[in-house]
């Protein structure tokens, strides 16, 4: 029933293309599952479902049960049509305020789910600031590209937007880079050297993978974004700029605080504005918009038309992708590389599709056959550990356990 479940909100998902609004109406009493089951199923796959509860078997506990666990609303039967469509129309004109207030283009964000929403109004919130931001997220999230629209949609777009990137540099490099020199600093230090501070003066200086600087460097940082002030390699003098700093961390950077290898104080300073993007996994509801993006922007697709199948865009909402939206990109560019049909389908995937799905897709006919493929690839790479696969794959605990129960994975 589960994998059912999965199905139908993936063909959901597919249809969500056209028609964003998508509500449920269940019955409590069914076989196999009741209906607050099947709802906490499908918003788990599709958060933006709206499920509605119709049962003759009201009581308060049950209310509470179903609105906690995602219901929209809750009706005992006999119930009125002239109250079920009073809900409904009060769901359509919610999200339809929701979505003429957020876009799903903004500035290079794409998306429409909840989470890429909520970003888009953090940004519209700090973006005239002159605080410091956080940007946290997995690799391949989008980081920097919630940093340009902080600043290309602020009073400082007209200035520079510069980006360095902490794990590219050793220690004295990054410092050099940041804070800049005088003649004579250093051996070989012929000429003098602006540093990114001073050439981003008026800007926004986006600092990405943060918590790989040194300690030393973070401390100097941390004088800059107190005072406005920094010291140029080998120079008495002090040098004043307005420069807003943007931070991006891939790690727990509470855990990296903890392990002494981020200063807190520095922390304390950045998380003043804190954006977290949740990994691709946990918003499949904006894969569709992205692969519409991405088919119409890219110039892989410049002088052709591209669309995808049915069943290949099944493929893509079931993976779980560990790279997030730059995987998701680079799988698409693959495809449409080596691929010259105008229509991508799920044949066209065999070739380029991840290992964990490629291994033993000859025996794999079936959608339910690759997903036991996954799971048990998904296992063997987090060693059995049954949290962290379901952790990776972006499903719960008991979800995983019934489905490694009905796949007879040991």
């Amino acid at each position: 029933m589960m994998y059912g479940l999965q199905r139908a909100a993936r063909m959901l998902l597919i249809s969500w293309r056209i028609n964003p609004l998508m509500w449920l109406i269940v019955d409590l009493k069914m076989q196999e599952m009741d209906g607050i089951q099947v709802i906490e199923g499908l918003k788990n796959i599709q958060p933006s479902i709206v499920g509605i509860v119709l049962t003759g078997y009201g009581s308060i506990p049950t209310a509470v049960k179903a609105l906690k666990l995602g219901a929209y609303h809750y009706l005992t039967k006999p119930c009125q049509m002239a109250e079920l469509e009073t809900i409904l129309k009060e769901v359509k004109d919610e999200r339809n305020i929701h979505l003429r207030r957020v876009p799903d283009h903004y500035h290079g964000i794409v998306g429409k789910s909840q989470i890429i929403q909520n970003i888009i109004d953090t940004v519209q919130l700090v973006k005239d600031t002159s605080l410091p931001v956080l940007i946290s997220g997995e690799s391949g999230t989008g980081k920097e590209l919630v940093a340009r629209a902080i600043h290309f949609d602020s009073c400082r777009k007209e200035n520079p937007f510069i980006a360095i990137n902490c794990a590219s540099l050793k220690p004295d490099l990054l410092e050099n880079e940041l804070f800049g020199h005088v003649k004579g600093a250093f051996t070989g230090a012929t000429n003098c050297k602006d540093g990114l501070l001073k050439i981003c003066d008026s800007g926004t200086l986006f600092i990405d993978e943060i918590a790989d600087m040194d300690l030393v460097v973070q401390a100097s940082l941390l004088r800059f974004i107190e005072t406005g002030l920094f010291r140029p390699l080998g120079s008495t003098k002090e040098v004043k700029v307005n420069v807003r700093i943007v931070a991006a961390i891939n790690k727990d950077i509470e855990e990296e605080v903890k392990m002494r290898r981020f200063r807190h104080d520095l922390y304390y300073r950045l998380n003043v504005c804190r954006v977290n993007i949740l990994p691709l996994r946990e918003r499949k509801e904006d894969i569709p918009l992205l692969m519409d993006h991405f088919l119409t922007t890219s110039p892989l697709v410049k002088d052709r038309t591209v669309t995808i199948s049915s069943s290949a865009m099944e493929i893509f909402l079931f993976y779980h992708w560990p790279g997030n939206v730059r995987e998701l990109f680079n799988l698409l560019g693959r495809v449409i590389l080596m691929t010259k049909e105008s229509m991508i389908t799920k044949g066209h995937l065999v070739t380029f599709l991840p290992s964990a799905l490629r291994k033993g897709h000859e025996k794999a006919s079936s959608l339910k056959d690759i997903e036991k493929l996954h799971i048990v690839e998904s296992l063997k790479a987090h060693g059995g550990n049954i949290s962290a696969t379901a952790r990776a794959i972006g499903i719960d605990r008991r979800t995983l356990q019934r489905k490694i129960t009905r796949y007879h994975i040991h």
